[in-house]
């Protein structure tokens, strides 16, 4: 089933035509009921995987009986969880926080806007935080669990606490990423 579905989103002249046809037949119903609807889906990548991530109301659980892989499934579980929690492009520390949280999904994120938000500036706004190498991990910051615990701090769960409220002042402002300020913070 995953063969003929896949294989027609990235083979057929307009997907969005496809998933109709799936619908509208009723085989959608039968092999693959999680897909919710029709979308604007010509818009997007020729990707199987994120279009039926886009259609299905519950990805992961699609792309699990279709057999995918288990990379695959979280690609579906990430954009399930995120797929209606889009910054506001205006607010950059907003968009550095959306940036950090859905981590290696970003580029699926962004390239479902032009079926949910065609007009957004997102990934121009996402294009000039990583041209700026903002800190957006805990790794990016100026300081690590070593400096933290020679300035005091107890070893233990303390660390990671300290290192990710630190992370969050400099997500609001990457200016704050250097040892000095960080380390003044503990």
């Amino acid at each position: 089933m995953r063969d003929e579905w896949f294989k027609g989103l990235v083979q057929a002249k307009k997907a969005s035509k496809l998933a109709s046809l799936w619908l509208d037949i009723g085989a959608a119903r039968i092999w693959l009921p999680e897909i919710a609807g029709k979308g604007e889906i010509d818009k997007l990548p020729r990707d199987p995987v994120l279009i039926s991530s886009y259609l299905a109301s519950d990805p992961p659980s699609l792309l699990t009986r279709l057999k995918c892989s288990n990379k695959d499934i979280e690609r579906g579980r990430a954009i399930k969880e995120w797929r209606d929690k889009y910054p506001d492009p205006k607010h950059l520390p907003q968009v550095r926080k959306w940036l950090a949280d859905v981590g290696e999904y970003v580029g699926d994120l962004l390239a479902l806007l032009p079926a949910t938000a065609p007009r957004s500036a997102l990934p121009q706004v996402v294009a000039a935080i990583h041209d700026a190498r903002d800190p957006l991990t805990l790794k990016d910051l100026a300081v690590s669990g070593d400096d933290l615990l020679a300035a005091g701090v107890r070893p233990g769960p303390d660390v990671g606490t300290t290192l990710t409220k630190l992370l969050a002042e400099v997500l609001e402002d990457p200016t704050r990423n250097t040892k000095e300020y960080l380390l003044t913070r503990v």
